[in-house]
């Protein structure tokens, strides 16, 4: 009954079943199908269908209104059990976008397993966007992502900040200037992230700043991640921005640079569910990655 509740809520919440279908990856008639059964279950009707969409009965409401009272009560009296357990364990699922997925968080993991062997991670990689989606629809504990989601629904925190320089391939005409102008960069092809990405977004606003934007320059190849951004750049697709912790793990090939005026930086965020408390092993790690790896 409790993932009833649940599921009602969400569908409320995201007013579309076929939304909910796909943060679950479900098909939109099980969801349906789900909402039928919790309204059997109560001998009431819930929604009163309007062609695509829908409105609340005043049952529903009232559904609404207790489903979220008992579903808060439900998360404490989780987590005061969890309080009593005495060894850390289990499965966590920690979302990331991709430069702290792939670069950063590792490192801190294999220290948590150190300290904590019973702990075991799945780390799901994506854009900032996807994994904040993921987050919502609680296919992960907690997440890590190069942008801001400080919402009704989620909470932000900073973590570390993460400098991001332009980079050439070798021999590249770029390095034979003594200092390289914004407009020095508009002659030569670009690599770019996808968009949707925090590291996109970062490169966007710095270009804004000094009165550019990514129309004015030549997108020759978008890439869904840094190893393929590196990879297309040491095959001389062109030039790009990378993440300095992208960078340092594998130069090969690779020449960071200057340009004048441009300065690009963004932070880290850890991003956690607004009023969903996390299990007692799920708290633990964030704890330790929140204090910069530093055990409790």
């Amino acid at each position: 009954m409790v993932d009833l509740m649940h599921l009602f809520v969400q569908v409320v919440e995201e007013k579309s079943y076929t939304k909910v279908a796909r943060h679950l990856g479900v098909s939109q008639p099980a969801i349906s199908n789900q909402m039928r059964v919790f309204e059997e279950k109560l001998g009431v009707k819930l929604f009163q269908r309007q062609g695509k969409s829908f409105t609340l009965t005043p049952q529903g409401d009232a559904v609404l209104k207790y489903s979220k009272r008992i579903l808060e009560e439900w998360s404490s009296l989780l987590e005061e059990l969890d309080e009593n357990l005495v060894d850390l364990g289990g499965r966590i699922r920690i979302g990331a976008s991709h430069i702290p997925g792939e670069y950063l968080l590792p490192e801190y993991l294999s220290r948590i397993q150190q300290m904590q062997s019973k702990i075991t991670f799945k780390i799901t990689i994506g854009d900032s966007l996807e994994i904040a989606d993921k987050l919502l629809s609680q296919e992960v504990d907690f997440a890590v992502v190069g942008s801001n989601f400080q919402t009704e629904k989620l909470d932000s925190i900073y973590w570390i900040k993460d400098d991001i320089q332009c980079v050439v391939p070798e021999g590249h005409p770029l390095t034979h200037l003594e200092r390289i102008r914004p407009e020095d960069l508009l002659a030569y092809p670009m690599v770019l992230r996808e968009t949707g990405s925090g590291h996109r977004r970062a490169i966007e606003d710095a270009f804004a700043k000094i009165g550019y934007n990514l129309e004015d320059f030549r997108i020759g190849f978008e890439a869904g991640s840094a190893e393929t951004v590196k990879n297309a750049i040491r095959a001389g697709m062109g030039y790009s921005f990378l993440s300095i912790s992208a960078l340092h793990l594998s130069p090969e090939g690779l020449v960071a640079c200057d340009v004048d005026g441009l300065k690009i930086e963004r932070g880290f965020y850890l991003l956690t569910r607004r009023q969903k408390p996390l299990t007692k092993s799920a708290r633990y790690c964030y704890n330790f990655l929140a204090q910069g790896g530093r055990d409790q």
